[in-house]
């Protein structure tokens, strides 16, 4: 016995007619008959008088009807039950982040999640945008954020908000300080401190770089950290400059720990986006802070 057979069985006691049963449940009249059938073979009972032109219910089928529609509703039931349960935003939430994006975007977004969610638990794993996005296309995580994207059509990747890329050195490294702006050709002439290969931050640079003609392996580096907080320290000891999100240096610049230019003709304006696998059903958890996180940025940014 299964909810098709009863399905059936029940549009037939109150239609008291096969072919319009199986119009009200989009189905044959043979597969309403089938069902018919194997309901009476498998109970050991006729459940209807198939005799005269308008179908008839027997005593039994009577008697079996009432159980019919209680077992229907108690489905329907459990079915809304699970439903709610489902959308109780509760227990873990995994996010795979990039580190700009990890440590200056997601405070704030799991701040405000946290609140009208207080019994959500995140766990955050950060990696490069390359990691990022192969454990997303590996089916580790559901979601993460990154701030480039690669042709991957396996993955949607969704806009949350703009970034600019900002070249960050020692009060005396660059002279005059009044100067907002240096010239591309400039960099060659400096010390790099440049994240890790794989580095979203660092991919558009040397994209950016490519674009205006300038080889990045002409670069002189000094250092290569997969940590900004670290690269931040070793700029403001002199060590060398680094290309860095604007994001990450306004406590420095406040505190003049060292100066951020714009590079002259260089596009470092990027993107930070939602990423999740195409087509892949999400935790209500997951799709709780994806509708969440879209509608904050929505709201916040251009």
């Amino acid at each position: 016995m299964d909810f098709r057979q009863i399905e059936a069985f029940v549009s037939v006691y109150r239609l008291r007619n096969f072919s319009r049963a199986g119009k009200a449940l989009f189905l044959t009249q043979p597969t309403i008959s089938n069902h018919i059938s194997d309901l009476e073979i498998e109970l050991g009972v006729k459940l209807f008088d198939r005799s005269s032109r308008e179908v008839m219910p027997t005593d039994t089928g009577d008697i079996f009807y009432q159980y019919a529609v209680n077992l229907l509703e108690t489905r329907d039931c459990a079915i809304s039950s699970l439903n709610q349960h489902n959308r109780q935003i509760e227990g873990r939430l995994e996010i795979a982040a990039s580190t700009i994006p990890c440590q200056y975007l997601l405070p704030k977004i799991m701040m405000g999640f946290q609140k009208i969610n207080p019994n959500i638990k995140f766990l955050i794993h950060q990696g490069d945008t390359n990691q990022v996005i192969r454990e997303i296309r590996e089916k580790k995580y559901q979601v993460g954020i990154v701030g480039t994207r690669t042709d991957e059509d396996k993955l949607d990747y969704e806009i949350l908000t703009k970034d600019r890329l900002v070249l960050i050195a020692a009060r005396d490294c660059i002279e005059p300080a009044d100067r907002s702006c240096i010239a591309a050709e400039s960099l060659l002439k400096k010390q790099f401190i440049l994240r890790e290969r794989g580095s979203g931050t660092r991919e558009e640079f040397e994209t950016a770089l490519k674009k205006k003609g300038i080889d990045p392996d002409m670069l002189k580096v000094v250092a290569e950290m997969n940590n900004t907080e670290a690269i931040k320290h070793a700029v403001s000891e002199g060590l060398g400059v680094a290309v860095v999100s604007s994001l990450s240096v306004g406590d420095e610049l406040k505190s003049e720990a060292f100066q951020a230019f714009s590079i002259d003709g260089l596009e470092l304006e990027r993107l930070f986006y939602l990423v999740t696998y195409r087509n892949r059903p999400l935790s209500p958890n997951v799709a709780a802070f994806r509708e969440f996180i879209l509608n904050y940025y929505g709201k916040n940014t251009c």
